[in-house]
């Protein structure tokens, strides 16, 4: 820096005497004066440049040689140290102001504006599933703020939700869709009667806690609703992930968040995948497209005629494979232990059967009816897990049952399933349409009124006005078959109001 402050002052001053030479001189060697000096400028000026090129030359160098002892200097802290500095890097982003994060970058051949966009991308994050460990979320937390003295981010989330649902046949809950619980005999005053009800317990909320250490970033997350009985708490999450490593009560390995349709009804699907329990799991990932996950799980083994005895965890494995947005594919297995002692009728004796089931499901863009329209689905079957069905689950004891006659414990054969179809009106407006089944192969010594077969079918208009704000109304079928061939069927229109915070 001084050589080139030396130079440019020499500079200046051959430019003075230039100058006043100039308005000094005879007329007469006016033009041989000013040739002269304007030759040494030039000559000063090549003489600088070639200081300045000399200059980012030793620049370069020393930028080398910093770059250099950096490396030294990782590979002294250890293996881990680079990794650590990047995940560091990224929590100091996550723990940034939602305003303070970079939108998204607009393309010259995209017409809409940054603002449609940024509402959009709002959308896109507030339909996130939040609660799924299998999110990456860990790396961008909008809302959240930075807890003073730590470089923890913390957000309180969740929605208030008020349902209003009008039944036209009997049901046994009223607020909600229980194909199972529909009844297949003629109305009498002994039956339940139809009801309807107006509710807000669906209502959620949920606190989310991450924070940068030097082994990895850390996450808590806790989340309940308010629908148990009388509008009282009841915890649906609980969860601290580290990495790839998580430990607590959320979502169940054997399910698939990402191939679940957008529904009114509280209840959900019959034929879905669907149970939230304790359990630790593992989430090794192999590039971007393939995820795996490998959990042990909390079996509570529900049979009929006899008490589940929890002995061995369920053993689950998952894989999915995501290349792009437009396409989601997802095979689960599930091996169980069933342990159950049976009633006082049978001598209490203890009894254990083995099952095992197998979930294939999928989500993938059709844009030949929408940009954004998909279309999901989701096939399972096995032996011995109607608890993670969500119909089977809600009617209760579907795993197996002791055989009156001898005693003996069998398992249920289930099959069940759903496709549902979304379709985008406008940019705010989209529909669903759902269809499932499930379908029990019961033992032979079973009674005539038992469930053997559901099916049921949902179609809604839902309206985002905002990011925020999500109004949607229901058509709900559905039907119920016995082993003895009676059956039964009935329907639901729901209203719905939620307000995400």
């Amino acid at each position: 820096m001084k050589m080139l402050v030396s130079t440019t002052s020499r500079t200046l001053l051959v430019l003075v005497f230039c100058i006043a030479g100039s308005a000094s001189a005879q007329p007469a060697s006016i033009n041989a004066e000013q040739n002269m000096d304007l030759g040494q400028v030039i000559e000063l000026l090549r003489q600088q440049q070639a200081e300045m090129a000399s200059q980012r030359k030793l620049l370069q160098a020393q930028s080398e040689q910093i770059t250099g002892l950096k490396h030294e200097l990782d590979s002294l802290r250890g293996p881990g140290a680079v990794e650590q500095a990047a995940q560091a890097q990224q929590a100091q982003v996550a723990t940034r102001p939602v305003e303070e994060q970079p939108a998204p970058e607009i393309l010259a051949s995209d017409t809409r504006t940054k603002q449609q966009l940024d509402a959009e991308t709002e959308k896109r994050v507030s339909d996130a599933q939040v609660d799924d460990p299998t999110q990456d979320l860990l790396t961008r937390l909008p809302g959240a703020w930075r807890l003073p003295g730590t470089d923890a981010a913390f957000r309180i989330g969740g929605y208030v939700k008020s349902s209003a649902v009008y039944n036209q046949d009997p049901l046994a809950i009223k607020d909600r869709f229980i194909v199972g619980s529909i009844p297949v005999s003629e109305v009498s005053e002994s039956n339940p009667q139809a009801q309807s009800s107006i509710t807000a317990s669906q209502s959620r909320l949920n606190f989310d806690m991450r924070e940068p250490t030097k082994y990895g970033i850390l996450r808590a997350f806790i989340e309940g609703d308010f629908a148990e009985d009388n509008d009282t708490f009841r915890l649906r999450h609980a969860f601290g992930q580290w990495r790839q490593v998580l430990a607590g009560k959320t979502w169940s390995t054997f399910v698939d968040t990402e191939a679940s349709p957008e529904e009114v009804d509280f209840e959900g699907l019959n034929g879905r995948v669907n149970v939230r329990q304790s359990q630790v799991r593992i989430m090794p990932t192999l590039g971007d497209a393939y995820q795996f996950k490998f959990s042990l799980e909390d079996p509570n083994p529900q049979v009929q005629n006899g008490d589940g005895v929890t002995r061995m965890p369920d053993i689950v494995a998952s894989a999915s494979f995501q290349p792009n947005a437009r396409l989601h594919l997802r095979t689960a297995l599930i091996a169980r232990q069933i342990r159950a002692q049976q009633s006082e009728s049978f001598g209490r004796g203890v009894e254990k059967e083995y099952g095992w089931g197998l979930s294939l499901s999928g989500r993938f863009i059709t844009p030949r009816f929408g940009e954004r329209d998909s279309l999901l689905f989701q096939l399972n079957g096995g032996s011995g897990i109607g608890r993670y069905i969500n119909d089977l689950s809600s009617v209760g004891n579907f795993d197996g049952v002791f055989n009156p006659a001898n005693g003996e414990l069998e398992l249920f054969d289930v099959l069940a399933g759903y496709a549902s179809w979304q379709h985008w009106w406008s940019g705010t407006l989209r529909s669903n349409f759902t269809f499932g089944i499930v379908d029990v192969d019961n033992p032979g010594f079973v009674s005539g009124d038992a469930y053997q077969r559901t099916m049921r079918f949902s179609s809604n208009l839902l309206w985002s006005p905002t990011p925020r704000i999500n109004l949607g109304l229901e058509y709900l079928w559905g039907s119920r078959e016995n082993e003895n061939g009676a059956d039964g069927d009935a329907q639901q229109l729901q209203m719905a109001a939620q307000y995400s915070f």
